[in-house]
């Protein structure tokens, strides 16, 4: 019986793909070494500087630019407080000035001093034109 009948055909041609690659050692001659490898390091490391550059220039002109919008914004904010804080305050001055000079019409009133004669008929005017509650 051959070889190649009582064995598997892949496993012998694996084998014998193997044992001639290994009998094939030949020696290596490395290359010399080339400028042109690693030539592109230089440059590009000068322009990621600079587009980081670029982009923090870009950084902080967008961080001066919302510092003076806030600051405006802040500015606005303080001036229209201040508005409503004024319009609030005139209100309740007014309040006070109506409600003082009211009290005053009602002190002048209940102080005025009624004539007998006038008094009757003030009491049958009361009596008669009554004012619910």
């Amino acid at each position: 019986m051959a070889l190649s009948s009582s064995r598997p055909h892949h496993l012998l041609r694996r084998f014998h793909a193997s044992a001639r690659a290994l009998s094939r050692a030949e020696p290596h001659e490395f290359s010399q070494p080339s400028d042109y490898l690693g030539s592109w390091a230089e440059p590009a490391r000068v322009a990621n500087e600079e587009r980081k550059a670029a982009k923090a220039a870009a950084a902080q002109t967008r961080a001066a630019e919302r510092r003076a919008f806030e600051l405006d914004f802040r500015q606005a904010l303080m001036k229209e407080r201040a508005q409503k804080l004024e319009s609030w305050r005139n209100k309740e001055k007014l309040k006070a000035q109506k409600k003082a000079e009211h009290r005053e019409l009602l002190r002048r009133q209940s102080s005025v001093w009624v004539s007998e004669d006038k008094m009757e008929k003030k009491i049958l005017e009361a009596i008669m034109h009554t004012t619910p509650l």
